[in-house]
């Protein structure tokens, strides 16, 4: 993927401009999908090995996508994987300024909340695209806060060197190749897009799904804030096996090559103890989050969910 998003921005650059516009696109998600494994290498799903584990982590977010690795293991790995789905944890499901639940209407101001009865469903997508820069600026304040309560150890130095390089390599250094404006319309377009297509990986997983205040049987919490999503094998292999959430948010140590398996276990298992297994085709899944936040900001949490999910599949024959 880093190769052919190398050659799609080397065309980018000798194309002509309505050329450009069609190419950004397409390398957001070859840029996207490498930088998924990051995403893997945080979990230490990525290798046996820690360092490596460490080294992919630190090439695939901060030095590629500008994201830092000390922040996405607080608001993704601590956060939102032990607390899908509860208000106030979870900040993958609380995107300012939309409200998710009645908790956050009432902490709106009358603008926004006048926003969220409105068009707070249309806007969703649309402001995704600012999605990456805003997980930058947040991993910046991570680091500084971090540094300040822990003082600047080695994690630290790490990240503040890779989200350094990234800046030089993406734009200061094309900057005195090929003018900053350019560079800078190149760069923004394409993290936009990224954003686009991280969303959409994720808010369909979650976004629909019960909003719980506590967590109680913590394996059951997990099976009913998260759904998998029935999607083509090539689309699949894009989104690094991230369509099967459910195997994903129970064992997120199980690297991608395995969750086809893992799913056929997980799926019998829950169908021979009643417990939920929840799926749903991936287009549908994205309309049913408009849907969702169409009537969001009047959602109780701890009520059922206000989307209907289908229903458990048969059980499937496990491998041996």
């Amino acid at each position: 993927m880093l190769t052919a998003l190398g050659a799609l921005l080397a065309a980018v650059i000798w194309a002509p401009t309505f050329a450009a516009l069609l190419l950004v696109p397409v390398a957001a998600v070859a840029a996207a999908t490498a930088a998924m494994l990051g995403h893997e290498a945080a979990h230490g799903s990525f290798a046996r090995s820690k360092w490596h584990n460490a080294f992919a982590l630190h090439v695939a977010f901060p030095l590629f996508s500008g994201l830092g690795a000390l922040h996405w293991q607080n608001k993704h790995n601590r956060l939102h994987h032990s607390h899908p789905n509860v208000p106030g944890v979870d900040y993958d499901i609380e995107l300012w300024p939309f409200a998710v639940s009645a908790d956050d209407y009432a902490r709106s101001g009358p603008v926004r909340r006048r926003m969220q009865r409105s068009v707070q469903a249309y806007l969703f997508w649309p402001s995704t695209l600012l999605l990456a820069f805003l997980m930058r600026i947040a991993s910046i304040v991570h680091l500084m806060q971090r540094a300040r309560r822990r003082g600047f150890d080695r994690a630290c130095a790490a990240d503040a060197a890779c989200m350094t390089a990234h800046y030089a390599l993406w734009l200061v250094v094309p900057s005195l190749l090929f003018g900053a404006l350019p560079v800078i319309l190149l760069y923004v377009g394409l993290w936009s897009v990224v954003g686009l297509l991280l969303a959409m990986i994720f808010a369909p997983a979650h976004m629909g799904l019960p909003l719980v205040r506590k967590r109680e049987d913590v394996w059951l919490h997990q099976l009913e804030t998260t759904r998998n999503l029935r999607m083509p094998r090539w689309l699949s292999w894009m989104v690094i096996g991230l369509d099967h959430q459910v195997e994903h948010h129970l064992f997120p140590q199980i690297p991608h090559q395995q969750m086809g398996r893992a799913s056929l276990m997980i799926r019998r298992f829950c169908h021979e103890r009643g417990a939920p297994y929840q799926e749903i085709g991936y287009g549908a899944g994205i309309a049913e989050v408009t849907r969702f936040l169409a009537t969001s900001w009047r959602y109780d949490p701890d009520a059922p969910g206000v989307v209907p999910i289908d229903p458990p599949a048969a059980p499937v024959a496990s491998p041996r």
